[in-house]
């Protein structure tokens, strides 16, 4: 670094130190431009980012930057465009300051664009550092690199990618109990309790996550069955009624959500290219890539009243009949996935579906059949023949089997038989889940250890997961994904919002 230089050189360690000290060390743009042509003879580095939380995972970056050249250069990323996981946990002025502090770090400065194209421009640094995580450039979905790259390497620069160990300011924040009031508004970064698991242990990594997004994004996915519209009818309880003596009380919020295969929609819209469903009475504005093809216009309707105070429901009614049902089916070809998300309300004929199954040459079919209070123990997964993935959980696997408390492993091996499959996924609550695919076989416990509600947590799983099964992605990745995914919705009530990509990072950060 600085302290090779020649003792003659007009911009020795000691004439630039001085030069450095204090807020010198903070330089604009046009600053940048003057620094290169003043120091022509040397070998300029430029590190680019957020660089909020500063850890050993930065000090690492930046002592294998430095050793590449004779200036190190840090540009930092302004406040307005750092929105790809959170709010800042430190404005623009204090993350630079905080940088400038480092001794080896020589320059600092600000740039106002997501990407570092205009410190690149101003300074026309000879190697430009990005961490390990951007190695394989196919996996900024940004695209930013891409142009970073084309403009260093059009001057005659390069692009460097270091190797040394990351950490993820996610994690340390969430695992630390350090997030400032700055992120208090994001449920997924508050400091007053850990929400989920740390799997460090299993050596999962951020590019596989990352992978799994660009494979899904391009994805065409069809999706059959039931939207149930969830209604939920806070009640304050004051007493038993005098005169019918029931339990009386008085209304204090009705909120309806979109559940079943309507959410299954939301999630994957977030993720794939394009999601055709074939449902009933899917209400509300959508997303622009969902396109809706109703097989009826009748909603179905659960309606719970829930004790206000407590959480606990005190009574249940349901609207689930379903008249006049077009049976209309796509060519299953025509799409790369095709999601059967079963409720047991008389929607889908399966026989139907079956020889749709048995006819296609080329797209991947993912089948739920779930068992409710309305239909326990006759809508079940083996009333679909020849998927390619089957998600389950443990009451259906029992009751397609027959028998009660088997052993994890055995449950998912005489499960997988019984159905003929190679991808199969069975879930078990606090137990996780474990995931066959062919004779990979994989467990993964929980991710949440801190629970809002678990509605809903079984829809998020069997979307994402069938993602990922679809990719042919290993065991371990279906897992990851699918409980990534019910891990969100668990720090929510039931179905109010889709998992988002954001938020869907943001927990692959905290546990990977």
């Amino acid at each position: 670094m600085l302290d090779s230089r020649r003792p003659g050189d007009p911009f020795t360690a000691t004439s630039l130190k001085r030069e450095r000290s204090g807020s010198r060390k903070i330089l604009t743009l046009a600053e940048l431009t003057a620094l290169r042509e003043r120091l022509r003879d040397k070998t300029i580095v430029l590190c680019h980012g957020a660089f909020d939380l500063i850890h050993m995972g930065h000090i690492i970056h930046f002592e294998e930057a430095a050793s590449m050249g004779d200036v190190l250069v840090v540009t930092i990323t302004a406040d307005k465009y750092i929105t790809k996981k959170r709010s800042v946990s430190f404005t623009e002025e204090y993350r630079m300051r905080q940088v400038a502090a480092l001794e080896i770090v020589d320059y600092v400065a600000l740039v106002n664009d997501p990407s570092a194209v205009p410190a690149i421009q101003a300074l026309h640094p000879d190697v430009y550092i990005k961490g390990s995580e951007y190695a394989n450039l196919v996996l900024d979905k940004t695209a930013n690199i891409f142009r970073e790259k084309q403009l260093v390497e059009g001057y005659g620069g390069r692009i460097q990618f270091t190797t040394g160990e990351t950490f993820s300011s996610t994690k340390l924040s969430h695992f630390l109990l350090a997030s400032p009031e700055a992120v208090q508004d994001n449920p997924l970064l508050r400091n007053e309790r850990i929400l989920f698991r740390d799997l460090s242990d299993l050596a999962f990594k951020l590019e596989e996550v990352k992978a799994f997004l660009v494979g899904a994004s391009g994805l065409r996915a069809c999706l059959l069955g039931e939207t149930i519209v969830d209604e939920w009818v806070d009640i304050t309880v004051t007493n038993l009624s005098q005169k019918s003596r029931c339990v009386a009380g008085q209304e204090t919020a009705r909120v309806r959500q979109i559940g079943a295969a309507g959410i299954i929609a939301l999630h994957l819209s977030s993720f794939v290219k394009h999601v055709h469903c074939f449902t009933n009475g899917l209400p509300g504005d959508l997303p622009s890539n969902i396109e809706v093809t109703h097989l009826a216009t009748s909603p179905l309707v659960k309606t719970r009243f829930v004790d206000r105070d407590s959480g606990s429901p005190l009574f249940e009614s349901k609207v689930l009949d379903i008249p006049d049902v077009r049976r209309e089916l796509p060519d299953f070809d025509d799409y790369d996935l095709v999601l059967i998300a079963d409720f047991g309300h008389g929607l889908l004929d399966a026989q139907a579906i079956n020889r749709r199954i048995a006819a296609k040459k080329r797209c991947y079919v993912a089948a739920m059949a779930q068992v409710n209070s309305s239909n326990y123990g006759y809508n079940l997964p083996v009333k679909y023949v020849g998927a390619d993935y089957y998600s389950l959980n443990r009451t259906e696997a029992e009751l397609s089997l027959h028998e009660k408390d088997l052993a994890f492993g055995e449950l998912l091996d005489r499960t997988g038989r019984l159905l003929h499959c190679q991808a199969l996924s069975v879930t078990d609550g606090k137990q996780g889940a474990m995931v066959r695919m062919g004779r990979d076989v994989f467990a993964l416990p929980t991710l949440s250890t801190s629970v809002v509600d678990t509605i809903g947590c079984g829809d998020a799983y069997f979307a994402l997961s069938s993602l990922a099964a679809c990719l042919r992605l290993p065991a371990r990745l279906v897992a990851l994904v699918g409980s990534i995914a019910a891990a969100a919705m668990t720090q929510r009530r039931c179905n109010e919002r889709p998992v988002s990509e954001h938020e869907f990072m943001t927990i692959a950060k905290i546990v990977i």
